[in-house]
């Protein structure tokens, strides 16, 4: 008979006391299975700033939580070195707990205690596992090329397991990890939760656009940046609204979106906020008529989904999870290849703006394929081991 889950440990090594996917999806975990009377115990290198995480995405509740320990910090910034640092806090926080979720994985599962059962400890990909973006990004940022450096030096495939549960967050991902991995994840795909209920597509729109996801250049918001230039070229009414999650990288990339701004005489029509609040998200979307999504080579984006629960049109680069699985390959929603192209296609959205927004109840009704309803129903499956 299989013991009742209680006590649930939770490893999420990037921040989560900041804006941002990995923060919201990690904060959004927790407060589910708070949800469910189940106490949270938390592995994760750096200070939590609960304050801020509520006032950010609502409130959690962590019985307790497992730091790396001081002078230790900066090297838990590099995710792979970060996890062999931690096998005492790691070692410490299995023995108290009768589950474990492991946010995106790697060299944990090699210090199990031979008498934890290995299915109770799962791994949650949340994000594509070969992106190659390295190679379609003109990366500048010391700090940034000494992250990629290290990975490349202490990153090994043998780091992820054989046999250990692997949930991905959609089917992008899956086909990544069987791809890269060469391992077989859960046919279950573990969608991230999304708020549909609290999001207002009736509310009347403003001629305005918005661009949504963490200020940095992986974000490819300078892209989206150009593509809202050349769509609204006709349009000047039109406003963008940049919503993103601040990094430490996120003062050099604002340079070039300035400059950008700049360039193509913008300075009026666009506002950037940063670590926005979620009501701040919802405000914004629910004004916006279209969301544009330039990321390649990555999974789904949950801001793309919220997008679709506010009444907005998503328009999103082709070659990623958002278009093929969430947009169906545009069933609901728009694709593009390029720059050039996501302009055009917008310069149409826009001359069909009427039409368009008739026709948003498929897209409204899609999105609550990811309702927390629904989250917590494959979330009880994975820990009720029927999955």
């Amino acid at each position: 008979m299989m013991k009742k889950i209680e006590k649930v440990g939770i490893i999420a090594m990037p921040r989560i006391s900041v804006g941002g996917g990995f923060a919201r999806v990690t904060r959004d975990l927790i407060a589910n299975l708070n949800l469910m009377g189940k106490k949270v115990y938390l592995l994760h290198p750096f200070k939590v700033d609960l304050e801020k995480i509520s006032r950010l995405y609502g409130p959690i509740e962590i019985e307790k939580i497992y730091g790396c320990g001081k002078g230790k910090e900066f090297f838990c910034r590099f995710d792979e070195i970060g996890r062999k640092l931690m096998k005492k806090q790691f070692l410490e926080m299995v023995k108290g707990v009768d589950f474990i979720i492991d946010m995106e994985g790697g060299v944990f599962h090699n210090y199990l205690p031979a008498n934890f059962d290995k299915n109770n400890y799962v791994i949650w990909k949340i994000s594509c596992i070969d992106p190659k973006t390295s190679d379609i990004q003109k990366v500048k940022n010391p700090k940034v090329l000494i992250k990629k450096l290290t990975r490349k030096i202490v990153f090994r495939k043998k780091d992820m397991p054989l046999n250990i549960k692997i949930y991905p967050v959609d089917e992008w991902t899956k086909r990544e990890i069987i791809n890269f991995w060469k391992i077989n994840p859960q046919e279950l795909c573990l969608y991230p939760e999304i708020k549909v209920d609290e999001f207002n597509p009736n509310k009347k729109k403003k001629k305005q656009m918005v661009i949504l996801g963490r200020i940095a250049i992986n974000k490819s918001i300078d892209e989206s940046l150009k593509i809202f230039s050349l769509g609204t070229k006709k349009h000047p009414e039109y406003k963008l609204i940049i919503l993103g999650g601040s990094t430490p990288d996120t003062p050099t990339y604002l340079e070039i979106l300035n400059k950008i701004i700049n360039d193509e005489e913008l300075e009026k029509r666009v506002e950037i906020i940063q670590d926005p609040s979620f009501e701040k998200i919802k405000e914004v979307l629910s004004e916006s008529e279209v969301i544009i999504d330039s990321q390649k080579n990555v999974s789904l984006t949950m801001t793309a989904i919220e997008a679709m629960a506010s009444g907005c049109i998503v328009l999103s680069q082709k070659n990623a999870g958002t278009y093929k699985e969430v947009l169906e390959e545009g069933k609901f929603g728009y694709g593009f290849n390029d720059v050039e192209e996501g302009g055009k296609k917008l310069a149409e959205i826009v001359g069909n703006i009427k039409t368009e927004q008739k026709d948003k109840n498929k897209a409204i009704e899609r999105a609550r394929f990811f309702s927390p309803e629904k989250f917590r129903e494959r979330l009880m499956l994975i820990l009720n081991g029927k999955q």
